[in-house]
């Protein structure tokens, strides 16, 4: 602490990291920023190349009129490509340790899609609706698309605490290398958003026919989180390692819209536009470990691992209502106990100063 004397007798151990989780640790006399050496702002753009988990509900999406029992197409089907997206953060320690950061985060381009053929027009959507006149039956082709956008962005008070670099007597050996730079644990408290949008649609194209009847899906889901955290760091002349973990419980707003077209009757549908929407609670969850080349004393070259989920969103294939029904209530539903995982790497870049 800034103006302490002595040893602080419990002080936590430095750099232990599992996964994309790096605790850091005070050391005995460790001080905040009062050290002309320690840098005070920090900006960080980092690319992010995002797999993500199909977490929607396992069930039949299409089958075949002679075999309905068995599913053609089912959402686990649906499994998306690597979405791109990009981080941003930055943050100011303050004169005293006691700062702020502000930071983005999105992905795009989540994409998937499934195809199946019946040379015979035998292809139908799963449940009661195929067996219906509903127009999403007796196809020859089909296809299941789902797209998804996540954007996420953060506010937090951070207490930044420095180890006070390389010490010749410290009783901490890697504080004792020549190239070591200094450590330091930031804790974070503070809030975060995150939207995502999911949008799904089924198309059966009737043999001969250059139009698909079509079954579409739009959900959305906001969460509204407030959120602790700890991010800890390791430097020497060039290198350093970085890991952090935060973790928010939200209260949660979600939504499903839906509609049908039949091109035998455009403008009467089987079923009509139907739509809901619910409060709920979820999580959110985020995990980086990151290694960073340092160029000199401001810009460094990032390059990480990601974990990021959440829980309590609405996704869209599970909105699909393959009940018969025709009255308002049919399509109405709103499932809202999904989750989204994401993982995959950053590169990016880092300046402090």
């Amino acid at each position: 602490m800034v103006g302490r004397r002595g040893r602080i007798e419990t002080g936590l151990i430095a750099a232990v990291c599992f996964g994309a989780i790096c605790f850091g640790a005070t050391s005995a006399s460790a001080r905040f920023l009062d050290d002309p050496g320690e840098e005070r702002r920090y900006a960080v753009f980092d690319a992010l190349f995002l797999q993500r988990d199909n977490a929607s509900s396992d069930r039949p999406i299409l089958v075949e009129s002679t075999a309905p029992a068995a599913a053609v197409l089912s959402t686990q089907n649906l499994q998306n490509s690597i979405g791109t997206g990009v981080r941003l953060l930055y943050g100011d320690y303050g004169p005293d340790g006691l700062g702020w950061e502000a930071g983005y985060m999105g992905v795009y381009g989540m994409f998937a899609n499934a195809t199946a053929a019946s040379p015979a027009g035998l292809l139908q959507v799963a449940g009661d609706l195929g067996l219906v006149t509903s127009g999403l039956n007796d196809a020859a082709t089909a296809r299941a698309t789902y797209a998804s956008t996540l954007n996420a962005a953060e506010v937090n008070l951070v207490r930044h605490v420095y180890d006070g670099g390389f010490r010749r007597n410290s009783g901490r050996p890697w504080q004792r290398c020549e190239g070591y730079d200094g450590g330091h644990v930031d804790w974070l408290a503070g809030f975060r958003w995150a939207g995502l949008e999911d949008a799904a649609q089924l198309s059966l194209t009737p043999d001969g026919s250059p139009v698909a009847n079509t079954y579409s899906v739009h959900a959305s889901s906001n969460l509204f989180a407030p959120q602790v955290g700890v991010r800890a760091r390791m430097a020497f002349q060039r290198w350093a390692l970085e890991g952090s973990t935060k973790l928010g419980i939200a209260g949660t707003v979600t939504s499903q819209s839906q509609t049908m077209f039949d091109q035998l009757a455009p403008d009467d549908p089987y079923r009509g536009p139907r739509s809901a929407q619910r409060g709920g609670m979820g999580m959110i969850a985020d995990m980086n470990l990151s290694a960073i080349y340092r160029f000199n004393e401001t810009w460094g070259l990032r390059a990480g691992y990601n974990l990021f989920w959440l829980t309590g969103v609405a996704l869209a294939p599970d909105q699909w209502d393959f009940s018969a029904g025709q009255s308002d209530a049919d399509g109405s539903g709103l499932n809202h106990t999904g989750s989204l995982f994401l993982n995959g790497a950053n590169l990016g870049l880092e300046a402090r100063w």
